[in-house]
């Protein structure tokens, strides 16, 4: 996600977070048989998609491929909802761009995969099950099932046009985990949009597309139009959705289901507290992403899963501090000279290595002294490192940005660094830096010089992950063994960027099963109720498993819910 790409202006992102939780009343009501006959419906449709990100779209692409008539409900007043402002990439094991490519992709070893680094607590090497719990080992396998041939439909039928995904030197793109031995060194499971002229796209492409299929196939797209309520009736089936909009609240007959593509709760403060393990400030996911699905999910009796987990990404801390709905996220640290270190002066990861996992790092816990040691880390770079691209690296020509400190020497960037804590504590509280974060940090960097020499890194690996090369291009390489590392200068300047904890969404939500219908407590599905997206219990548990891993899942749930819910009586 780059501010380049996004057509999501910060004007309808102000404006969409304006659409406060707790403003409005939501939850579920039930009507009963002549109260559902009598009721004056606003309009009348066989399936219902809420949102219109790819989840929600997919949702409708599917129904609307099955012969259903469909009406999508979209909160905010753009439409596209976080999808329009990403790469738009999505993660398809055994895709149909991979088949024609000859690239193996066999079940076992996806499943194999996707248990080890999604649940690593459950995985079991000896397990015909892998360890997993049914309902997620169900859900897995009807991904790798599934995929392709969701994928392949759109792609055929232009609903959403796609093509490999390509590193920067033309090499299928690796998964964000392709160093263990349970990934099988699986190339090329990311797809990409195409644009207009049938080039590699983004997000906003993948909208376009959707949005022009849906609508020309009879489908009405309302925006500011925010789900409040489910509508149940007497047997417990959901047969429409009451809004809010700005001309009053409005009430949508279903005649065969709803389905929520909504997004997560990132937006949302209190939610972000009460159910995160990583300490998220906020992200990339659009205002209007407040976990309202949650709220009415929880009225009729929904199962909940995963709520403990996000699409984790890192952050620039002030820009998040500013708005939470950041423009775009940290998925690079950018150049060979720089490393990030802690509030102790110390490394804490392979700098190149996926967001994801850097951002999880955030959430390492200090029992000795009840605290976050990296809750906000500092990334530090020398000049040299601007010529070398990337992001949170300027180019020489250019000035730095507000949010990077520049001095000297090493001694006047700590002090500067500590002096942005001070000035941010207002909104973070006392944030210190350790009495030796000086002198550790001139250690470290004396030790990751060393290490630059060398061309190996052996407290974190860095350069050696498949990921490290797909997202990295090593072609500024300078005279060094390991083109991802350079020595940091002995001079200055020095510069440096505030980091926290950040998501690109969250991954928790009422849990579904293999026709992406909603579940309750007991496992049984809530008729008429479809879920999909980062609406859901991701099946992803923890990990993020490649690139668009979110969009992978989300646009093959979607699109199944759809196809579900247009086969219903």
């Amino acid at each position: 996600m780059t501010s380049e790409t996004s057509r999501v202006s910060r004007r309808n992102f102000i404006k969409a977070a304006g659409l406060g939780a707790a403003s409005t009343a939501i939850g579920a009501t039930t009507l009963g048989a002549a109260q559902a006959q009598e009721e004056n419906w606003d309009a009348e449709v066989d399936v219902i998609a809420v949102g219109s990100g790819g989840a929600a779209l997919a949702g409708a692409c599917g129904a609307i491929d099955n012969g259903a008539s469909v009406l999508i409900l979209e909160k905010a007043d753009f439409i596209g909802g976080t999808t329009s402002k990403s790469g738009g990439g999505s993660w398809v094991p055994n895709s149909h761009h991979m088949q024609a490519a000859g690239l193996k992709d066999d079940r076992d070893t996806f499943l194999r995969y996707c248990a080890r680094v999604s649940f690593p607590e459950l995985y079991n090497d000896q397990s015909p099950t892998y360890g997993l719990m049914p309902n997620n080992l169900k859900l897995l396998e009807t991904f790798y099932d599934n995929a392709a041939r969701v994928f392949e439909k759109l792609d055929q039928t232009g609903a959403h046009p796609t093509t490999m995904a390509m590193s920067w030197d033309n090499q299928p793109g690796a998964d964000y985990h392709g160093q263990i031995e349970e990934n099988g060194a699986i190339r090329g499971r990311q797809t990409s949009p195409r644009d207009e002229d049938g080039n590699e796209g983004f997000g906003f492409h993948m909208i376009m597309h959707m949005q022009a299929y849906v609508e020309e196939r009879g489908a009405t797209i309302l925006t500011e139009h925010r789900v409040t309520r489910i509508l149940r009736d007497e047997t417990g089936r959901v047969i429409g959705v009451e809004a809010e909009t700005p001309e009053g609240a409005k009430r949508f007959r279903a005649l065969k289901g709803v389905i929520f593509g909504s997004g997560g709760f990132t937006q949302n403060p209190e939610m972000r507290a009460n159910y995160l393990r990583t300490p998220i400030m906020g992200g990339c996911a659009v205002p209007a992403n407040e976990g309202d699905l949650i709220l009415m999910a929880s009225e009729v009796g929904a199962k909940f899963g995963n709520l403990n987990e996000a699409w984790n990404q890192q952050v620039v801390l002030e820009e998040v501090l500013e708005f939470s709905s950041v423009a775009s996220g940290v998925f690079f640290l950018g150049g060979d000279s720089s490393i990030a270190v802690n509030r102790f002066g110390k490394r804490m990861y392979d700098e190149k290595y996926v967001y994801p996992e850097r951002a999880r790092s955030h959430q390492v816990y200090d029992q000795w002294t009840g605290s976050y040691p990296n809750l906000y880390q500092i990334f530090i770079f020398d000049h040299a490192a601007r010529e070398f691209g990337g992001m949170l690296v300027p180019t020489l020509d250019t000035d730095v940005s507000a949010t990077t400190t520049v001095a000297e020497t090493l001694e006047e960037l700590a002090e500067k660094v500590q002096a942005r804590f001070d000035a941010l504590a207002d909104r973070i509280g006392t944030y210190k830096l350790d009495p030796d974060f000086l002198a550790n940090l001139k250690e470290t960097i004396a030790r990751y010089n060393g290490f630059a020499e060398t061309g190996k890194d052996t407290d974190f690996h860095r350069g050696e992950a498949p990921a490290d090369a797909f997202f990295h291009s090593a072609e500024n390489k300078r005279d060094y063994p390991n083109p991802y590392m350079a020595p940091i200068s002995d001079t200055g300047p020095y510069y440096a960027v505030l980091l926290g904890a950040g998501a690109l969404d969250t991954k928790g939500g009422p849990v579904f099963n293999e026709n992406g219908q909603v579940v309750d407590i007991h496992d049984q599905p809530i008729p008429g109720l479809y879920v999909a997206g980062n609406a859901a219990a991701s099946p992803s548990g923890k990990s993020y498993l490649g690139g668009g891993g979110t969009l992978g899942l989300g646009v093959t749930f979607g699109y199944m819910a759809g196809e579900h819910a247009a086969a219903q009586a």
